[in-house]
């Protein structure tokens, strides 16, 4: 398994993952938002790049079906029902309904990377790396080479995300259940370097990245601690026929890294 990490999704090409396992992370918060959503019960999360598109879409959904939810800029879009905070994503207001979802960064990401012939593609946070690393690790997806995009902020460089790519990658390599063969890239490389140098030091790191900053300065400090969180999920958001569901795979009690 060649194992290759690309720190922004700009200048992506649909060669350069073709055929590939393909990993979306958006740490701050689309990944841990969607994870949030389908582990409060969300029947399924349409990633919808245009506002105009989503506002479509939830209208031609049964009555009281569909959720319109997203951010411009880290705050909810006018009109929409929920904006990008993982905290607002519980039980009593999303239970069995489909949530349209529009985010400056993360979904368009994911749409970008869906166009591709890929052989398939998830999501992941800080939340749910260890449940990721076990579906990319069953015997069936091993023999596929593994893509991981960070969506970044405005296509440009996110350390949170390239942080947690970089855990992924540590877990994959640590794991001994698995007989496999894998060559990181240089990419990988780099972003299992700074993992291992802010190891223990998620939240802080989160803290003072550049966009954890700016969500901080509009009050979402507890959504950036609530980011930083290593497998307080299970969850595992997966891409089928168009739409994000909740993908069912063997789990087990996993350890936070130390």
């Amino acid at each position: 398994m060649k194992i290759d990490v690309f720190f922004t999704p700009a200048g992506l090409d649909e060669q350069a993952i073709r055929d590939k396992s393909v990993v979306v992370i958006d740490v701050l918060r689309a990944s841990t938002t969607m994870i949030a959503a389908l582990e409060n019960g969300a029947k399924e999360i349409i990633p919808v790049n245009e506002v105009e598109k989503a506002i479509s879409i939830a209208s031609s959904l049964a009555k009281g079906q569909a959720l319109l939810c997203g951010e411009r800029q880290g705050q909810i879009i006018e009109g929409f029902d929920l904006g990008n905070s993982p905290q607002e994503y519980v039980k009593e207001k999303i239970k069995d309904k489909s949530i349209v979802f529009s985010t400056t960064n993360g979904v368009k990401t994911l749409n970008q990377a869906k166009e591709a012939k890929i052989h398939d593609l998830i999501v992941a946070s800080f939340n749910n790396v260890s449940i990721v690393k076990e579906y990319i690790l069953k015997p069936e997806n091993i023999e596929h080479n593994l893509a991981i995009i960070c969506s970044g902020k405005n296509n440009r460089f996110s350390l949170e995300d390239v942080i947690c790519a970089g855990l992924l990658i540590e877990k994959i390599a640590i794991d001994k259940k698995t007989e496999i063969t894998y060559l990181l890239s240089d990419t990988a490389k780099a972003a299992r370097m700074l993992f291992e140098q802010y190891r223990g030091n998620e939240t802080n790191a989160l803290m003072e990245s550049e966009h954890g900053k700016f969500l901080i300065s509009l009050g979402f400090e507890k959504d950036v601690e609530i980011c930083s969180k290593i497998d307080s999920s299970q969850i595992l958001p997966r891409l089928e026929n168009g739409v994000i569901k909740q993908y069912k795979v063997e789990t087990k009690k996993f350890k936070r890294v130390n």
